[in-house]
């Protein structure tokens, strides 16, 4: 079977992380990582030889133009992203973006759009929404498993003191774009992606960057979410989702990467759970949707919908407003 070829576009730790997962799932699988590049090739071959990716370029523009490459694996900062991926699409490539996807809403459409006309995958690699457990989740408010949804409360904050990448450096999109995203994306895929009202607050320190959110969702129906993330002595994530038939609690895993849940009832007992172990380290679940999208033909996928990427930055855009108007 001829192998899917991958090129990864930056050389960071998450680009690692991903191709961990990549040379795990090529036992199973039939794929390779074909390429890899950075504006410096020095890193490009270091990263290369780590892991025997045979073509190593120093330059975007190269990878981008190698017709070799099915499928670009986007892993520069927030802040690169819109121009690296309007450069794989110009180019003809498919793309998979790391999260955030860009910096604003109105490049996300022009992007998706671009992709439209091409004929070209494009997704987020929002991979909480391929995990098992997420779908899960998501089945049993379908089901009205959990009946009529009153709230959703999740918290994400990170280890770090000063030297943390998003204290440090501007570019990497504050801890709106890279943490507090996940129980944002939870509280939307729940109840909804258009809130009647949204109330967002923020610390600001380091390069002049969020470094603590609060937010909070308020709908029509009367449910609501409070949501709250960012820089902390300790790692802290939970998420409780409380519905008038059923809730859930995960609290002791973290909630984005969780591999275990339960729907209890009010009486505490478990309705239903789902027992769903990684086959690598979690990263392989988007992997496998993007490839199977691009080998059928398709340019979106149905579990990482671009309509709910674009609709995610325009609420962060929101947040983002509100804090300028509060400073």
């Amino acid at each position: 079977m001829k192998k899917f070829r991958w090129g990864i576009m930056g050389t960071g730790r998450i680009a690692g992380k991903f191709c961990d997962m990549l040379k795990a799932l090529a036992r199973e699988e039939a794929l390779e990582i074909y390429a890899v590049c950075s504006r410096d090739v020095h890193k490009a071959r270091e990263f290369g030889e780590r892991y025997d990716i045979p073509n190593c370029y120093g330059s975007y523009e190269e990878l981008a133009q190698d017709p070799q490459v099915e499928l670009v694996y986007v892993a520069t900062p927030v802040g690169c992203h819109y121009e690296n991926i309007k450069l794989c699409l110009e180019a003809g490539r498919n793309v998979l973006c790391e999260k955030t996807f860009t910096e604003e809403a109105g490049q996300a459409r022009e992007l998706y759009d671009l992709a439209g006309s091409k004929g070209l995958f494009l997704m987020e690699a929002m991979w909480m929404k391929c995990h098992p457990v997420f779908r899960k989740v998501m089945e049993w408010r379908e089901s009205g498993m959990l009946g009529e949804l009153q709230g959703v409360e999740c918290k994400f904050y990170t280890k770090a003191d000063r030297n943390h990448r998003l204290y440090k450096n501007r570019n990497q999109g504050g801890v709106l774009y890279d943490l507090v995203l996940y129980p944002l994306t939870y509280a939307c895929s729940l109840l909804g992606y258009e809130p009647a009202r949204v109330s967002a607050a923020a610390a600001i320190g380091g390069d002049d960057i969020d470094i603590m959110n609060s937010i909070q969702l308020f709908y029509g129906n009367g449910s609501f979410a409070t949501l709250t993330g960012g820089l902390s002595p300790r790692r802290q994530t939970c998420l409780y989702i409380q519905g008038t038939r059923g809730r859930v609690l995960i609290d002791q895993e973290e909630f984005h990467s969780a591999q275990h849940v339960a729907l209890t009832d009010w009486d505490n007992q478990v309705i239903e759970e789902l027992d769903a172990p990684f086959l690598c380290n979690g990263y392989e679940y988007e992997a496998l949707e993007a490839m199977e999208c691009v080998r059928q033909g398709r340019t979106v996928s149905g579990l990482v919908p671009m309509e709910e990427t674009i609709a995610m930055i325009g609420l962060m855009e929101e947040c983002r407003h509100q804090w300028t108007q509060h400073r």
